[in-house]
């Protein structure tokens, strides 16, 4: 059985400690504040958490994301293909990415030059946390033994399963971004209307339900996990949070008591926090098969 490298990317919200104990490697993709070019570096090396969370509120500047590049691409499989090293890429949802596709391009190429190498690259239909997990996931039975093949047939078949919700304190930097319009974000932070998102089978993040008040959104967004997580004993419940601790802290506190699972807390990495901006909450779990689509698709 040939050996193989499972990848990610910076959409996967995998923090340093995680990515260092099942030694996931990521493809950077990439932020554009005003003229400065950053990399969306899960380290946050190239930029504070509080940095990142500033930016979106800044009206006068000009925030834009990007797409993995072809040499952050090449620089970081070719070392394994030389080895003799097959990859598998796990990558952000292609309904809020183009990268995944982009990598396709770039495996056809690498193909002539390594024709004797596995490669693909696979849409999780996850983004945040969900898509980390389930590279962690990957990676996990790549250890019990699973072949490339089984672990390429592990994700397709489970990452539905991995569920995320959440919530933002409000819409207008998702306006900002482009994702929604000038007069709902308006009417929703006038009336204090509270979007209950999860991820639909897609990757969209689709507004589930609309509540009014902070209260209910949380105590609306505990429901639900709840239910994903139904039937599971002890589960693992993973908090992302966009500097908000007080609902980090208000969901630990109600998952452990309740639920008597164990919390994992994280903060919502660059790329998606960037869009959401500051006051962003996730609660991402494995549970229950995701089976809403957005009416869209």
């Amino acid at each position: 059985m040939s050996e193989y490298k499972i990848f990610t990317d910076s959409a996967s919200d995998l923090n340093t400690e995680m990515r260092k104990e099942f030694d996931i490697p990521y493809l950077r993709m990439g932020i554009k504040v005003d003229d400065k070019d950053y990399h969306a570096d899960l380290d946050f090396k190239e930029f504070s958490h509080e940095e990142l969370y500033n930016w979106p509120k800044q009206e006068n500047l000009r925030i834009t994301t990007s797409l993995i590049s072809s040499e952050e691409i090449k620089e970081k499989f070719i070392p394994y293909l030389e080895k003799g090293i097959d990859i598998v890429y796990i990558g952000c949802t292609s309904v809020l990415s183009g990268s995944v596709n982009f990598v396709r391009v770039v495996i056809e190429e690498l193909k002539d030059q390594f024709p004797e190498r596995k490669m693909i690259a696979i849409d999780s239909n996850r983004a945040g946390m969900a898509l980390g997990l389930l590279t962690v996931d990957a990676v996990k039975k790549q250890r019990e033994g699973a072949s490339f093949e089984d672990v390429v047939k592990f994700v397709e078949e489970n990452k539905l399963k991995y569920n995320l919700v959440g919530t933002l304190e409000t819409l207008k930097y998702l306006k900002k971004f482009g994702r929604v319009s000038g007069a709902a974000a308006f009417f929703a932070d006038l009336f204090d209307v509270k979007p209950i998102i999860i991820s639909d089978t897609l990757g969209h993040n689709y507004v589930k339900e609309k509540v009014r008040g902070t209260k209910k959104a949380l105590n609306r967004l505990f429901e639900l996990v709840q239910d994903i997580t139904e039937g599971i004993e002890n589960p693992v419940i993973y908090i992302g949070q966009a500097v908000c601790q007080a609902t980090s802290d208000y969901f630990k506190k109600r998952f452990e008591e309740e639920l008597h699972a164990k919390v994992v807390e994280y903060w919502v990495g660059p790329i998606i926090g960037i869009a959401c901006g500051p006051g962003t909450i996730h609660i991402v779990c494995y549970g229950k098969e995701v089976t809403i689509t957005s009416p869209k698709d």
